[in-house]
């Protein structure tokens, strides 16, 4: 499990099977079994940007993503994609997420693997208070480095229970797995909910009377909140 981990870790950074599984000590038939189970596929990268390493760097330190895309002489959204472990593939106005869905923004189309669309509206950009991969791998830096929980959540800027949590839910053998908690993370995201105003049930009958008196939506909202305060 641990080998198969660190092939899916590989995986992400370099975008090549044969690559990652050459570089963890893994036969690269198994690795394209895991691969072709898990829905992944190799995934052409483009040569590095010579300033990338130097904005990681800064970014560990603690710099802010503009400042740090400013110093090194690329756009905010290129630092953006960076941060969040985003791919480019096919032209500009093609990503590639950490979870393996592939957005066009062309044509507003997006794809899992590169196979079937699952989702016709491409996501909205991440509120701030979500770790970005750059968080994930700024944690494994500091931890690797022998500070404490708390230390780590001062320097981040975050809650110590958020910083306890994500280490507890992304640790396997004693090693906290950045890349893993962001395709985790990444996964959880997507997922599909039903509305509840779909299922049958006294919320949906409150609303529907409401609108049959036609009270506007403000209206019906504050009165389920006065009727019912505890639910």
């Amino acid at each position: 499990q641990e080998l198969k981990q660190a092939f899916f870790d590989r995986l992400d950074v370099v975008g090549s099977v044969t690559v990652a599984a050459r570089d963890v000590g893994l036969n690269r038939h198994t690795a394209a079994g895991l691969a072709r189970r898990a829905g992944r596929r190799s995934v052409a990268v483009r040569p590095g940007h010579p300033g990338r390493v130097l904005y990681e760097e800064l970014r560990r330190s603690g710099v802010s993503r503009r400042e740090a895309a400013s110093r090194v002489g690329v756009h905010v959204r290129t630092a953006q994609d960076w941060d969040h472990g985003v791919r480019h593939s096919g032209g500009a106005n093609v990503r590639i997420y950490p979870d393996g869905r592939r957005v066009d923004y062309t044509s507003r189309r997006t794809t899992m693997g590169c196979v079937a669309p699952v989702l016709s509206v491409v996501e909205k950009p991440l509120h701030p208070r979500f770790l970005s991969l750059a968080d994930r791998e700024r944690i494994r830096d500091l931890l690797s480095e022998g500070r404490s929980r708390r230390e780590v959540a001062r320097r981040l800027g975050r809650a110590p229970s958020t910083i306890t949590r994500e280490i507890a839910a992304n640790t396997v053998s004693g090693v906290y797995r950045p890349y893993a908690a962001q395709r985790a993370s990444a996964a959880r995201r997507p997922r599909p909910k039903t509305r509840k105003l779909l299922l049958d049930g006294p919320l949906r009958e409150f609303v529907s009377q409401g609108l049959r008196q036609e009270w506007s939506p403000e209206q019906i909202s504050n009165a389920l909140r006065k009727e019912h305060p505890d639910d």
